[in-house]
């Protein structure tokens, strides 16, 4: 529905649309008007200025040629006096040459006079620390001489004291190993005796444990006989109040109701299944004739959309006689008439070749007679038209293209002077004996005569008009049948419908006769089993009584065997608590005489090793001592080596004298003298290059006063040129101009009278623009643009009529579907409720069950379950027991396995808050759908492992060791019989 009203929103916008496209459409005809004057004036414009900027340009010309004339005359001044500036930087260069060599010589001698200046201060430097040396190296060598002296007296004492201390160092070592073996003797004896109280420990332990376990188990027996001769007299009081109650007539009265409620129910079933099943077929029918419908509408709609394309596109390619051509049709009844790509057949596989030979006549109008058509051609101002009448006529010449169309009679003729080929080739052999008027065509459209050959290639406008053509045809006869086969489709629909409400009427009514038959054969066999449930109890619960009593009797006699034993066990414990109590004592005493021992040891071994370490420090000490003072007297020997070689090395320098000074301060008297010649040179070569300096200035401001009467007469010829030069851009802009409006300049000038003038014309142009642009925004697509929006309203209508129409299906399938969930619901709900109320009284020996909607709509509401044991007058479910409460969802589950049963069901404890009664008639109930159920059940319940037939339990042998126990009972049963 929110679809139907955004079409119907876009339909009443594509309206809109329509209407204001067909008031831009007039602003476009008048804009085209105005825009045709506008170009007009704008060309003779144009043409005026261009004929006033000819006139301008040729003065323009000579100004430029005179100025460039006088600008040669200055250049050629200014090149002379830039050779003489050329000449005298000779000059001057060669100067420069003679100035720097005598100024290198210069520095070079000034070098020598400061090295040989450093040179002596350097060795004067150097006499002075040799000196300084030597006195420093003598004294070094005393401190020396006195250093190894006093290493020589330390090691004679060192060796001495050393020779002291190794007897008492050996003789320390020896009453250490006396001691340590004695130390390790009396740790033997205490670990000897430790071993033997561990042992003695543990014994007693162990009697003291068994004592105690002996007394638990023994109090655990004592409890056990207690509880064991309770439950037999319970037993025994609970089977002499137990008795049979029979009531063999009322349990035939209820066999005979419940087989007439069943035999009623299954007629009722069978009856509901046969409409269930015409139900069915009827929806398969239905579904069939929608899918049919789908098909029918898609094709049709398929179908419409390519006609509408190819339409467009054949309009497209046949131009549709735009413009005035299209009114004046319209006002004489034309518009309609097919043209002539539409009236033609032609033979397959020559579509291209009549495209090519017809060219424009494929957009021809074909009428009835020319002459009526005739009679208003004075009404056609503008445009291109062409008209051809007749019907078709005698077929063509064989051999002709002609043959290969039907079409107006003047068209065949026209083709028959164009012979086939089948390609280029065979036309081009056969054009030497062709006539003056005949041709060759091949099917791809090469056109060849006598002299000449035409080739159509590529896509072109026409291209593949007459295809469309025919595929536009097939296309108007498949659009209307897939339309019928929809409308068919429709009526078939309609019908199964029909028959689908008919049969869904008469299968509720039969499902409601079946829900009442359910309703009355549940309650006749509820009361049937709860009869025979209580009577199966009491016989089934006399019987467990008497074996549950044989099991007392035997469990009673094990345990007083076993409290025997545990007394007996109890007496050997304590006897052996004595004996080892004696043995206490002795251990006791024991121990402390061996811990004195050890103390007394360990006490002796440390003081012997306390000694031996502080003798072995000193010993080693007085070693490193020794060893560090040897190292240091060969390091001071070596030292001592070395500074008497450096005394010897100073003394022999220092003997050499004054010699090298004297003879440097020679050389640096001739280097001085040197200097002053050569200083007297480079003011001579200085002054030689100052004056070629001045005359090289003098020649260049003579250079540029040349070259600012040559930048002078440039500028003036630049002038003349831009002045020129802008009259030519104007001139070649107001050219391009021109061209763009695709007029000749000669015709425009030559119809422009002699009198014209710029401004009149540039006001009239002026006006025009201004009456553009009182147009405001035009689209000039709006013609084509209405002619699209108007197709597209008419496809929105088709689709508003799908649409409304595919709406009404869809609302009547959503009530269908509202209708068969109501109905299912109502038929799940009451076999789930007619389950409850059959197995609720099983399983309680009474009362009565069944299940409440809460709400109004059933789609929506809640369902409680409202349940009774008997003797209760409960008023909610949270009233009831653990056990009772277990039992009614027992109740409610396995109702809903009725319905639809699982593979298998897992009951967790479910029996744990059940006492035996009540047990009992659970197990019956799983029995009884255990062949329609697998069941899985986890108990501890003795009466519900009698149920099953594979058992599987968990032991635990060893602490925190499980093991699984597996057990099949027919398995076991049949071992035990054999």
């Amino acid at each position: 529905r929110e679809n139907l009203e955004r079409l119907q929103d876009v339909r009443d916008e594509v309206e809109k649309q329509i209407r204001h496209l067909q008031r831009q459409a007039a602003s476009a005809r008048r804009y085209q008007a105005l825009k045709e004057q506008e170009r007009r004036l704008t060309a003779e414009l144009l043409a005026l200025r261009l004929r006033e900027l000819d006139s301008g340009a040729e003065v323009h010309d000579a100004t430029v040629r005179a100025r460039e004339l006088a600008m040669q005359a200055e250049i050629s001044a200014q090149r002379a006096a830039e050779a003489a500036i050329e000449r005298q930087r000779s000059v001057h260069t060669a100067h420069g040459e003679t100035l720097a060599s005598v100024q290198a010589r210069y520095y070079e001698v000034g070098a020598d006079i400061s090295r040989l200046e450093q040179a002596i201060e350097h060795t004067r430097e150097l006499r002075e620390r040799q000196r300084a040396d030597l006195t420093q190296t003598e004294g070094t060598l005393a401190e020396l001489a006195s250093h190894i002296a006093r290493d020589e007296a330390q090691l004679a004492a060192l060796g001495a004291e050393l020779g002291e201390l190794a007897p008492q160092l050996a003789a320390a070592e020896q009453a250490e190993r006396h001691a340590t073996q004695a130390l390790a003797a009396a740790e033997r004896a205490q670990q000897d005796w430790q071993q033997r109280w561990e042992t003695h420990t543990q014994e007693v332990s162990g009697a003291e444990q068994t004592s105690e376990v002996e007394r638990a188990r023994i109090e655990q027996l004592e409890n056990q006989l207690r509880r064991l001769a309770a439950q037999q007299q319970r037993l025994a009081a609970e089977e002499q109040a137990l008795g049979a109650q029979h009531a063999e007539g009322e349990l035939e009265q209820l066999t005979r109701t419940e087989a007439a409620a069943h035999a009623r129910r299954e007629e009722l079933a069978h009856a509901l299944a046969t409409s269930q099943e015409r139900l069915q077929q009827m929806r398969v029918a239905q579904l069939a004739a929608e899918g049919e419908l789908e098909r029918a509408r898609a094709a049709r709609e398929g179908a419409r959309e390519e006609l509408t394309s190819l339409e467009a596109l054949q309009a497209a390619a046949l131009s549709d006689h735009a413009g005035d051509t299209t009114e004046w049709l319209s006002g004489a009844g034309l518009a309609a008439r097919p043209r002539l790509a539409a009236a033609l057949e032609v033979e397959p596989g020559w579509e291209r070749a009549v495209e090519t030979v017809l060219g424009d006549y494929l957009e021809a109008v074909c009428v009835e007679a020319l002459d009526e058509a005739a009679d208003s051609l004075g009404a056609l101002k503008s445009g291109r038209l062409t008209l051809i009448e007749g019907e078709g006529g005698a077929p063509a010449a064989p051999g002709t293209l002609g043959e290969r169309v039907q079409g107006p009679a003047a068209i065949v003729a026209r083709l028959a002077g164009v012979l086939t080929a089948a390609d280029l080739s065979e036309a081009l052999g056969a054009r030497a004996q062709l006539a003056d008027g005949v041709s060759y065509i091949t099917p791809a459209g090469e056109w060849v005569g006598r002299r000449w050959l035409r080739v159509s290639r590529g896509a072109e406008a026409r291209a593949g008009v007459l295809e469309r053509a025919q595929r536009l045809k097939g296309l108007r006869a498949a659009s209307a049948g897939a339309a019928a086969a929809a409308s068919e489709a429709e009526g078939t629909l309609a019908g199964a419908r029909e028959a689908l409400r008919a049969a869904e009427a008469a299968r509720d009514e039969r499902q409601q006769a079946l829900q009442a038959g359910h309703r009355t054969h549940a309650e006749a066999l509820a009361a049937l089993e709860a009869r025979r449930d209580r009577a199966t109890e009491s016989q089934q619960r006399g019987a467990r009584l008497r074996e549950d009593a044989g099991e007392l009797a035997h469990e009673h006699t094990a345990t007083q065997e076993a409290l025997a034993l545990s007394r007996a066990a109890l007496e050997s414990a304590s006897g052996a608590l004595a004996r080892l109590e004696a043995r206490h004592a002795g251990l006791g005493s024991e121990r402390e005489e061996r811990r004195d021992a050890l103390s007394g040891a360990r006490s002796q071994a440390q003081a012997t090793q306390m000694s031996a370490r502080e003798l072995h420090v000193r010993v080693e000490s007085r070693r490193s001592t020794q060893s560090s003072v040897e190292v240091g007297m060969g390091r001071m020997s070596e030292q001592r080596t070395q500074l008497e070689e450096r005394r010897r090395e100073l003394a022999q320098e220092l003997a050499s004298g004054d010699e090298p000074v004297i003879q440097a301060q020679g050389r640096l008297g001739a280097a001085l003298e040197l200097r002053l010649a050569v200083e007297a040179e480079l003011g001579a070569a200085r002054t030689a290059l100052e004056e070629a300096d001045l005359g090289l200035r003098a020649l260049d401001e003579e250079r540029l006063a040349a070259e600012q009467r040559v930048a002078l007469a440039r500028e003036a010829t630049d002038a003349a040129r831009l002045a020129a030069q802008e009259t030519h851009v104007r001139r070649a802009a107001l050219a391009e101009q021109f061209a763009e409006t695709r007029r000749e300049l000669s015709e425009v000038l030559a119809a422009l009278a002699p009198e014209a003038q710029v401004p009149v014309w540039e006001q009239s142009l002026s006006e025009t623009r201004a009456d553009v642009e009182r147009l405001g925004q035009v689209n000039l697509a709006a013609i084509d643009e209405l002619k699209d929006h108007t197709q597209r309203k008419e496809y929105l209508d088709s689709q508003f009529t799908d649409l409304t129409s595919a709406l009404d299906t869809l609302e009547e399938a959503m009530r269908r579907i509202d209708k068969e969930t109501r109905t299912r619901f109502d038929d799940t709900f009451e076999r789930i409720n007619a389950g409850l109320r059959e197995k609720f009284p099983r399983l309680f020996g009474g009362g009565h069950a069944y299940l409440e909607l809460v709400g109004e709509d059933k789609l929506s509401a809640g369902v409680a379950v409202m349940a009774r044991p008997p003797g209760k007058k409960n008023s909610t479910i949270h009233l009831l027991s653990g056990g009772e409460k277990a039992l009614t969802a027992v109740a409610l589950v396995f109702s809903i396995f009725d319905l639809n049963p699982a593979p298998f069901c897992l009951l967790d404890e479910v029996d744990a808050p059940l006492d035996e009664h009540n047990v009992g008639r659970f197990c019956d109930i799983v029995r009884e759908m255990s062949s329609r159920v697998q069941f899985v059940f986890i108990t501890h319940n003795k009466s519900t492992m009698e149920l099953a037939a594979q058992l599987i339990g968990v032991t635990m042998n060893e602490p925190g060791v499980s093991r699984l126990v597996t057990v099949d009972v027919d398995e076991a049963v049949r071992l035990a019989a054999v």
